[in-house]
């Protein structure tokens, strides 16, 4: 990796040993060598922890330095933001655009894939030319993408919308890269457990705001709601937050960005179809053989490419490897969790049987009261609860988010008291215990509602220790796109969760069985989007799969088991 900036051979900290008395660095025999030039001075040569290079705010007042965070916190909240309001609408938004059918689920499938092959690419520049510049380019894309899904009648560019949405997913990613480069060292761990999980704007607010906004006008008022927000934060941000001084001189290598984003997408694309396509038809697996290749044309590039975008040597050091395996595992439970327990709670099955039979009535021109009489519907829709979003939020939702407030920030103090491997286990553990308890009760809001509380600590835990092991596994030089492939394996692990919860409860659909009026044999149709009670008992069994490995690899990780330290260790 080419970096032009001068590195001091101690330790963060300490002054260079100081030459033995006769010595000089002049070759041997050489009997009156003239004494050398100084160093030429350098941010990092006069202050070996780089401080001074970053523009760190070490001697700045704590109004200062919390108002940065604060700004820099509110900003970045955006992308949990945007995620926890719209995940709840999914049902909403898709009664909106039927022509959608079960593919439905690519309103947050699309997040993933547009987010995965962006990350990486804008983690890299946030390196190259500034942190806070890219940031703000994300921002407003982020802020056409929600004008657009506000305002369009086509589910085409209502994707658009959300793929533009979705490029500021590297947002949370650089923002703690801010962080490290500008908060004191010693706030460093809590400002990143801070940042994990906000003030409670998305955590705490978002399910009363999409509540009241969905009950009061549409889905659509989500997405003003998310126009304004960024209205007022952008120039607020532009304000008050310094840009850092780090840039690394080095080309962006757009071939393996592009490898990397293609492959994840043509991987994706096989997921979410296969199902409706066939797993094992050859078409489908066009797109599956397509996207491996890719990925692994990636590999192979990025060891041979002269300024890859993170050193591969790096991303295979198990202090890496296996966060970001972790990340793709955790964010696997975390996507399906987001968008199982609300899609189920909002389901009522007096309003589906009712619309089914006024369709048949609206066909076939016979009484509502005669066909109730004859169509028999065929699935157990026991999870059922009928619930609107404020009830979901009141019920659920909210208590849900508060936990993981606390425990956010708290992860990083105890990382850095203890070291951050401790409450990663403990995340992972808790995150996988809710998913056994998920697939064995789930058939009343009180069942809920306990089993949430239990997934908001862990959910919280989980990302203010993933955030704060990588701060301490890469250079701060590597630091927006190591955060940014943190970024890009929890992108595509939502992605990759949300498509194989499609594929397993598109396989168990509620049906009705209507007679046939000419006396032949009997029709089965399903309903769509309306899914039986096994289909959602197996997604959570497979995902309490998933987290039982993410739970070993934690428990076998060898860093973070000493305190960390702000992003000096490496």
């Amino acid at each position: 990796m080419s970096d032009n900036t001068e590195k001091p051979t101690g330790k963060p900290g300490e002054e260079p040993p100081a030459e033995t008395p006769g010595e000089t660095p002049a070759a041997s025999g050489s009997a009156a060598a003239p004494p050398p030039e100084p160093p030429a001075k350098t941010a990092v040569a006069d202050d070996p922890s780089g401080d001074d290079v970053t523009g760190r705010l070490e001697g700045a007042s704590k109004a200062r330095v919390f108002s940065v965070l604060a700004v820099i916190v509110l900003f970045s909240e955006v992308v949990p933001l945007q995620y926890s309001m719209v995940s709840t609408a999914v049902q909403k938004v898709g009664q909106d655009f039927p022509t959608a059918g079960d593919n439905v689920s690519w309103m947050i499938i699309i997040l993933g894939l547009v987010g995965g092959a962006t990350t990486p690419i804008l983690g890299k520049l946030a390196d190259l030319v500034g942190k806070k510049l890219v940031l703000f380019a994300s921002s407003i894309a982020f802020l056409a993408g929600s004008l657009i899904c506000a305002l369009t009648e086509s589910w085409a560019m209502f994707l658009v919308g959300r793929g533009l949405q979705a490029t500021a997913f590297a947002m949370a990613a650089i923002a703690a890269g801010l962080i490290r480069d500008l908060m004191p060292r010693k706030y460093v761990p809590l400002a990143i457990g801070v940042i994990a999980t906000g003030f409670g704007v998305s955590a705490l607010a978002s399910p009363f705001l999409t509540g009241w906004l969905t009950d009061h006008w549409s889905w659509r008022s989500i997405f003003w709601f998310l126009t304004i927000y960024m209205l007022v934060l952008i120039p607020i941000f532009w304000i008050v937050v310094p840009e850092t001084k780090l840039k690394v001189k080095q080309n962006l290598d757009w071939l393996g960005s592009i490898l990397v984003g293609a492959g994840a997408a043509l991987a994706l694309v096989y997921l979410s179809n296969g199902q409706q396509w066939g797993w094992g038809e050859f078409t489908a697996y066009i797109y599956l053989i397509g996207g491996i290749a890719l990925l692994v044309a990636f590999y192979w590039w990025e060891l041979r490419a002269p300024e890859p975008i993170m050193d591969p040597k790096l991303l295979r050091t198990p202090r890496v490897s296996i966060v970001l395996a972790i990340g793709l595992f955790s964010n696997m439970i975390i996507g399906v969790q987001a968008y199982a327990v609300a899609y189920m709670a909002q389901i009522d099955k007096e309003v589906v049987d009712n619309g089914v039979v006024q369709g048949f009535a609206a066909q076939s021109g016979a009484s509502a009261d005669t066909l109730r009489q004859v169509l028999v519907f065929d699935g157990d829709l026991g999870y059922a609860l009928g619930f609107s979003l404020m009830a979901l939020a009141v019920h659920i939702t909210a208590w849900q988010a508060i936990p993981g407030m606390f425990t956010g920030p708290a992860a990083g103090e105890w990382g850095k008291r203890r070291g951050l491997r401790e409450p990663y286990i403990w995340a992972m553990t808790l995150m996988t215990a809710t998913m056994v308890m998920y697939a064995l009760w789930h058939g009343s809001w009180v069942q809920l509602l306990l089993i949430s509380i239990v997934y908001g600590i862990a959910f919280g835990m989980y990302y203010g220790a993933a955030n704060n092991l990588i701060v301490e596994a890469v250079p701060q030089e590597q630091q927006g796109i190591g955060a940014s492939m943190l970024g890009l394996t929890q992108s595509f692990g939502s992605a990759v969760g949300t498509a194989l919860l499609t594929a397993i409860v598109s396989a168990h659909p509620y049906q009705v069985t209507a007679p046939s009026p000419t006396g032949g044999p009997p029709t089965t149709i399903d309903v769509t989007q309306v899914y039986t009670d096994e289909g959602w008992t197996l997604v959570f069994w497979a995902m309490a799969a998933v987290g039982l490995v993410s739970v070993v690899l934690a428990f076998v990780m060898r860093a973070g088991r000493t305190p960390a330290t702000g992003g000096t260790l490496h």
